[in-house]
């Protein structure tokens, strides 16, 4: 059975139907149920579900963890987008670190290992009902130091122990599986979280939370034990940071990252403080505030296949346009939402608008750079991402003080809207433009308010158009 996709493909890509349309074991033929192949391929699901699971009860919540401490609104929004810099900086040196390991499973064990430990602290603190601030900047650290430090290795791994020709229909089903596992998450920490909200066991249910994030964390270990190491592992050539910044602006997709950093500032400037403004002025219980975060997260979700149509029809570009003027809109309108529907209307808007921008910089970036080079590019473009998102966050720091009031978050609303705007003035000037339509899958770091989540592209998971010429003939 042959096929040809040319449509966008992303991580949720079509409904359960096209799953059944384009089977699994269609592109498994001669793999034996007990073949090593089978068993990899069983075992990197697993570990999918049960990372996916630990992001929906996990990470996501340090941030209202911090507020349930004491911390400042200023503190909690940090927190939130400071960490990734930390992780984003230590990935550039993990596939060096991980090329003297010589064993990617090896490698990948240790930093699953470091994110179970990095829950501990917090279970910790929340138990004593007290955890200092820059103790949880450090567990956060931790925490993305082990995910961004996995997740450029775990792509190489991939691409050199599963066949080139199940990787896109393979991982298209993973998606599928790994998303239903974090709106599950999400619905395990609504369930934990709120009946012990206002109470004196708030502070336990966090711990429960933690310890439920940490035990699908450490499921995850015995399905990255089942799996094979490559054959041989590359040597891993170092290029430096500023080699890569001087070069990088010479090509063709310069002006492109330009809008991205750009936009990301801004956005960050506002973004993360969601959080406390949510919690602390509009009083916004954990279950309403799960089932924002799910909504955004679910409209993303469902409105991928068809943005993935759009832009088939009428380019990454336009589809660009869409979402940055979607994503410059969407922090405003929380200024005046003091009715929950109105709350749930901008979730699910804002979701679909992150979701076109996220699909087309994907599309645009993963087609101009060569496959060869993709991941040394993303790795510095993760570092670039990460210093503007604490860069934003730091601006909105400032601006917002340690005693908020919301006159005070209406003008760090507008100033990131404003920012947004000035951003949008970019997007004339970028000239590039897919030339073929490439299937692209991505796995899910984290999910947040008014962004659905944060997402990064597999790169080995993209179908090589002469392969698939190749089957068709």
């Amino acid at each position: 059975m042959r096929f040809h996709l040319d449509l966008p493909l992303t991580a949720t890509d079509g409904p359960l139907a096209r799953t059944m349309r384009y089977p699994l074991t269609a592109r498994m033929r001669g793999f034996r149920k007990t073949s090593p192949m089978r068993q990899d391929l069983h075992a990197c699901t697993g570990d999918g579900v049960t990372y996916s699971f630990m992001v929906g009860t996990g990470e996501t919540y340090i941030a209202v963890f911090a507020l349930a401490l004491g911390s400042t609104d200023k503190m909690s929004g940090l927190v939130a987008a400071i960490p990734p810099l930390v992780g984003a900086t230590a990935q550039l040196f993990a596939p060096a670190l991980a090329a003297r390991v010589k064993s990617p499973s090896r490698w990948i064990r240790a930093c699953a290992t470091l994110q179970v430990l990095s829950f501990i602290p917090m279970i910790v603190g929340a138990l004593m009902g007290t955890l200092p601030i820059w103790v949880l900047f450090v567990v956060a650290g931790v925490y993305w130091t082990s995910a961004l430090g996995a997740a450029g290795v775990w792509n190489t791994w991939i691409g050199l122990t599963m066949p080139a020709h199940i990787r896109p229909h393979y991982f298209g089903i993973r998606s599928r599986l790994c998303q239903a596992a974090i709106l599950a998450g999400l619905i395990v920490a609504a369930a934990i979280l709120n009946p012990t909200h206002g109470t004196r066991w708030e502070l336990t249910g966090f711990a429960v939370l933690f310890t439920v994030a940490a035990i699908a964390r450490a499921l995850s270990i015995p399905y990255l034990v089942r799996q094979r190491d490559p054959v041989e592992w590359p040597e891993h050539k170092s290029i430096p940071l500023w080699h890569f910044l001087s070069n990088f602006w010479h090509r063709t997709d310069a002006r492109l990252v330009a809008l991205m950093i750009a936009m990301q500032i801004a956005v960050q400037l506002g973004q993360p403080f969601l959080n406390p403004y949510l919690i602390k002025q509009l009083d916004v219980s954990p279950l309403p505030y799960v089932a924002l975060i799910a909504t955004s997260f679910a409209a993303k979700s469902l409105a991928l296949p068809f943005l993935g149509s759009y832009a088939k029809r009428h380019g990454a570009r336009s589809l660009l346009a869409l979402g940055a003027i979607g994503t410059a809109a969407m922090i405003m309108p929380w200024i005046f939402a003091d009715w929950m529907p109105e709350m749930f209307a901008i979730q699910a808007v804002s979701g679909i608008a992150q979701g076109a921008w996220e699909l087309a910089t994907f599309l645009l970036l993963l087609e101009t750079i060569p496959s060869e080079e993709r991941t040394s590019i993303m790795s510095g473009f993760y570092f670039l991402n990460s210093l503007a998102m604490a860069g934003g966050a730091l601006i909105g720091a400032w601006i917002l003080g340690n005693a908020p009031t919301p006159d005070v978050y209406a003008l760090v609303f507008g100033v990131s809207t404003g920012l947004r705007l000035v951003a949008l003035m970019l997007l004339p000037f970028v000239h590039t433009e897919v030339l073929k339509a490439i299937p692209i899958i991505s796995s899910t770091l984290a999910v947040r308010i008014n962004a659905g989540s944060i997402e990064s592209p597999i790169p080995d998971s993209i179908a090589d158009p002469r392969n698939a010429l190749r089957r068709d003939k």
